[in-house]
């Protein structure tokens, strides 16, 4: 069997092993949407961020207005522009809806994912159990009712999968490419040159730190960092700003700031008690929290500091979140701490109730998004 037929076999072996998972996630989000809104049950699909990929993807492909909103232009320049890019041309290629495709193309995505979560977990552990388990964990952590809506989770999260698995070989082209490609899926993109430099400097220390190594890991390591820079050069010329994405993503109406202590968002929640829906986002952020904690020192253990090193950054990123908006999304783009998990829960009667804890906490999570109560 060639090294492509091998290749091709192991990536099928993850889309059936995630298929079930991934129609399970499916089923789960739209019956909360059903019971959020009965009369409509895909309503619900695109609230919050999902409209404005839909209208972004929707102008870049016949020609409206894009990155506009009712601020003026250049509004929605902190959306990073990848799906909603991906979405327009397959819409001008297809000629179907824009919403269908939006959807078709994240749902796609989001099987491919599990697949490449598969592949990883497959490869580091050597374990096939395990490599099942990680699958199912992609599409069924509590914040992984994303990629059932029309986020960008779902490319971010292939993008992410592949870089990881092509500077772990050293594959520079296919480095370069999805590098490049992450660094302008979502505004963390660019964290992937952590671990990207990482296994830049194992593999030169391995090769004795030849020429040619040492090289093709810089560019491997700043493939997102180059990736990020010509969105934010389109945003220069553009908008006048090339820093627009970033200043928009900490206005109060966004993220709001880079960084807030967790302590000081847990005291506001706590403070708001029912109000707000205040006491279900706390519960739910620190149970998401915990079980993405738990994952981050599984993975320390269980995979390569590479790994370790980019969840760890991740995580920090995702509890810092002011407020605790988005949390549950940031969480499970962790895949690395997904696989931690599924490493640990080895016998039947740790997995089934890992499962059922992450399946119960997405249905909860999905509601408090999908009902408009906690930003998604």
């Amino acid at each position: 069997m060639s090294r492509h037929d091998a290749a091709w076999s192991k990536l099928r072996a993850g889309l059936l092993a995630t298929a079930p998972a991934w129609l399970l996630g499916h089923l789960v989000v739209l019956l909360v949407c059903w019971w959020i809104s009965p009369g409509d049950a895909t309503a619900p699909l695109y609230s919050w961020d999902t409209h404005w990929y839909l209208a972004e993807a929707d102008g870049m492909a016949h020609g409206g207005t894009v990155f506009t909103d009712q601020t003026g232009v250049g509004g929605l320049a902190h959306f990073f522009p990848l799906t909603s890019l991906a979405t327009a041309g397959l819409t001008v290629v297809t000629r179907l809806p824009t919403a269908f495709v939006l959807f078709a193309f994240c749902w796609a995505m989001a099987l491919l994912f599990g697949a490449l979560v598969y592949l990883i977990a497959l490869s580091e552990t050597g374990d096939v159990a395990t490599a099942r388990r990680s699958a199912w964990l992609s599409q069924l952590a509590p914040g992984a009712y994303v990629l059932v809506i029309g986020y960008t989770e779902p490319l971010a999260g292939v993008l992410a999968a592949a870089y990881f698995l092509a500077v772990r070989r050293g594959r520079t082209p296919w480095a370069l490419l999805f590098g490049a490609l992450a660094g302008i899926s979502r505004p963390t993109g660019v964290v992937l040159a952590l671990p990207g430099a990482i296994e830049a400097i194992r593999r030169a220390h391995r090769a004795g730190w030849g020429a040619r190594e040492v090289v093709e890991g810089v560019a491997r390591s700043l493939a997102p960092v180059v990736g990020l820079g010509f969105y934010l050069l389109y945003c220069q010329v553009h908008f006048g700003d090339w820093v627009l994405p970033y200043a928009q993503q900490v206005t109060s109406g966004n993220r709001g700031s880079v960084a807030q202590n967790p302590l000081t968002t847990i005291q506001t929640l706590v403070q708001y008690g029912h109000a707000y829906y205040a006491r279900d986002i706390l519960i739910a952020s620190l149970v998401c929290a915990a079980l993405g904690l738990a994952g981050v020192l599984a993975c320390f253990f269980r995979l390569p500091v590479s790994y370790a090193a980019w969840t760890a950054v991740m995580f920090w990123l995702s509890i810092t979140s002011p407020w605790f908006t988005s949390e549950p999304r940031y969480l499970a783009a962790l895949f690395p701490a997904l696989i931690g998990l599924a490493a640990l829960a080895r016998r039947w009667w740790q997995w089934y109730p890992l499962l059922a804890v992450n399946v119960g906490m997405m249905v909860w999570v999905a509601w408090l998004a999908l009902a408009w109560h906690q930003v998604a």
